[in-house]
C-alpha cells in the first residue's frame, strides 16, 4: 500500500535544516511538506515505512534511495519507540537538492551518533554479526549513518500537535 502525501498549508513555515557536514554551521532552507503523528507500537513502524515509501516515490527518488529511506525511517521510529516517550511524529522537509526525514519524540535525551566512518560499523560488519544481542540493539544509528552517507543528526524541536519540547533525529537523501 502506497501512502498519500498530505501537503501542509501553503503558509507552512520554512525551517533551517541542520547542516549535513560535520562542523559546517551553514544550513539550507527547507520547507515542510508533510507531518504525521505516530501513535506508538509496531503499527507505527509499519505506517512510517508506508508513508516514507509513498512520499519518496512521489518526489521521484530512485527505488534504491526509496528503499534506503524506508529502512532508515524504520530504524529511527523503532529507536524512538524503544528509548523515548511520545508524542511521536514523522516529518518530511524538502530543499532544492535534498529531502530530510525527521522522527520526533518527546524525550530530550539525544542519542549518540557516529561522527565519522571510523566510528561506525560498516553494513558488511553489521550483516556479519553473529551476536544476537548486537543484532537487536545498537546497530540502528550505524545503519542510518552508513545509508545516509553521514547526512544525519539530532536537534531540539517541538511537536506539531502540542508545541511540547522534543527532539528530532533525522537523515537526508539527495533528490
Amino acid at each position: 500500500m502506497t501512502a498519500k502525501i498530505t501537503p501542509l498549508a501553503a503558509t507552512s513555515p520554512t525551517h533551517r535544516a541542520p547542516a549535513f557536514t560535520t562542523g559546517n554551521p551553514a544550513a539550507i532552507a527547507m520547507t515542510r511538506i508533510a507531518a504525521w503523528p505516530l501513535y506508538g507500537g509496531a503499527a507505527s513502524v509499519m505506517r512510517s515505512r508506508d508513508l516514507v515509501r509513498g512520499a519518496l516515490t512521489a518526489l521521484g527518488l530512485a527505488e534504491p534511495a526509496v528503499d534506503d529511506g524506508v529502512l532508515m525511517v524504520s530504524e529511527l521510529v523503532t529507536n524512538a519507540l524503544r528509548h523515548a516517550q511520545g508524542p511521536y511524529e514523522l516529518r518530511l522537509r524538502r530543499g532544492d537538492e535534498s529531502v530530510v526525514c525527521e522522527v520526533v519524540d518527546g524525550s530530550p535525551a539525544v542519542p549518540p551518533l557516529p561522527r565519522n566512518a571510523a566510528a561506525c560499523r560498516t553494513l558488511a560488519e553489521i550483516d556479519s554479526t553473529d551476536d544476537q544481542a548486537r543484532l537487536e540493539m545498537g546497530r540502528g544509528l550505524d545503519v542510518v549513518w552508513q545509508l545516509s552517507g553521514g547526512r544525519c543528526g539530532t536537534g531540539p524541536t517541538t511537536t506539531t500537535c502540542s508545541e511540547t519540547a522534543a527532539k528530532a533525529v533525522w537523515f537526508a537523501l539527495t533528490l
